[in-house]
């Protein structure tokens, strides 16, 4: 969980300078500040062991997909992603993630929006393309 406050925290200066808040009110960069720091006090109210055994299961489904898709079984690997997707959708240390995240909205770029287009039942891209 310290890895993904202090990415955050990293990328607040390339977010900022990309987004050219160099003309921003004093007062909205407070207030992005805040929000910020209410992030990461959220953050630190998840469990860590639930986390890290997230984090775990995640790596190995990483490693399980890549091995059926270079053994040729794309519909073995597209199912795994999909159950892990529902997984994540019901994982509730990933749902208050989520809702931290949300205390961002509209300060940074939408970071959780780019990875729940991946999770589009409807999407024609394949796990192993």
């Amino acid at each position: 969980m310290k890895k993904v406050i202090s990415i955050i925290i990293l990328l607040m200066p390339v977010l900022v300078s990309a987004q050219d808040f160099s003309a921003m009110d004093p007062m909205k960069m407070q207030a992005m500040m805040e929000k910020a720091k209410q992030m990461q006090v959220c953050m630190q109210n998840i469990d860590q062991v639930k986390m890290h055994e997230f984090q775990q299961r995640a790596k190995q489904m990483s490693e399980d997909v890549q091995a059926l898709c270079s053994a040729g079984s794309r519909t073995e690997a597209m199912d795994r992603a999909m159950t892990f997707s529902a997984d994540i959708a019901s994982n509730t240390a990933m749902q208050q993630v989520k809702k931290c995240g949300e205390i961002m909205q509209g300060v940074v770029p939408d970071l959780l929006g780019m990875a729940e287009a991946y999770q589009d039942d409807g999407s024609s891209q394949h796990i192993c393309d």
